[in-house]
């Protein structure tokens, strides 16, 4: 996109196009999109000159630092650890037809569970807090969970006799909200019954 040296007029504030302007600055180089509002503002004037070439960015490294605001205060990590923040990593999706004990495999995973037969998924006592898996009710057969020895429940009064997921193609997450031992404490949510 080509860009071009305008002049810049008494009329103009502390910002043109969105730029803040420095004391003193009598020109700016803008993109015709970007001067086309400030034109009919009679905020710039064209001075016929072309402006720049477009330069190509340097590309970003792992040391780079960048500038965010949060809450209002400045933070500037380096691009490896934004990088590492916003990295989204795809859901594994675990497939079982038959029923089934939790694995560290299906840690942060979508277990599907599908047969038109009941099946059984059974958390385990061992994961950490904060483990969780999502449990999805894939076929038309039933789809409850149990407790291995030591680990334990906790729902909400409303749900405190529910066992299962609802209904084919809805969804329970699981997680561990405390472990002494072999004694996980697990709390569900979703569609439960």
């Amino acid at each position: 996109m080509s860009t071009q040296i305008y002049d810049i007029t008494n009329k103009a504030g502390p910002y043109i196009a969105g730029i803040k302007l420095t004391p003193g600055q009598s020109e700016i180089t803008l993109t015709a999109e970007q001067a086309a509002y400030e034109l009919a503002q009679g905020t710039i004037t064209a001075t016929g000159e072309p402006g720049p070439p477009e330069q190509e960015p340097a590309p970003v490294v792992a040391g780079d630092r960048v500038e965010l605001k949060r809450a209002g205060l400045a933070t500037r990590p380096t691009a490896a650890e934004l990088a590492a923040f916003v990295q989204q990593t795809a859901q594994r999706i675990n497939p079982y037809a038959a029923s089934l004990t939790l694995t560290a495999a299906d840690k942060s995973a979508l277990v599907v569970v599908s047969n038109a037969a009941a099946r059984v998924v059974t958390l385990p006592n061992d994961w950490a807090p904060g483990d969780s898996v999502t449990v999805r009710r894939g076929g038309a057969g039933a789809v409850t969970w149990a407790l291995e020895a030591g680990a334990t429940m906790v729902l909400p009064a409303a749900k405190s006799a529910h066992t299962g997921i609802s209904a084919q193609h809805e969804e329970v997450v699981f997680k561990v909200l405390s472990n002494a031992g072999e004694a996980a404490v697990w709390a569900a949510s979703g569609a439960t019954t």
